[in-house]
């Protein structure tokens, strides 16, 4: 720390400088979270997506489940005849 009797310009530029390191480290800690918070995002959007083409998949099994009940319905009926 400085001194009481310290030139009151050189105690100045002791807190901007202090400032200035402060507000890098700043910088750079939001740097690293903004990056995190990206990937998170791109992980996020990726699960979407998956979800999105789990249902599309999901549906068109279930119309593949109706169409074959509805076929072997009709096999059944026709072995009737």
């Amino acid at each position: 720390m400085q001194s009481q009797n310290s030139d009151p310009l050189d105690q100045l530029r002791y807190v901007i400088n202090d400032l200035i390191d402060r507000i890098k480290a700043q910088q750079q800690h939001n740097l690293i979270q903004d990056n995190r918070l990206s990937v998170h995002d791109n992980r996020i959007q990726e699960n979407e997506e998956s979800i999105e083409f789990l249902f599309r998949k999901v549906s068109q099994f279930e119309y593949l489940i109706g169409r074959n009940q509805e076929l072997e319905q009709n096999k059944d009926f026709d072995l009737r005849d």
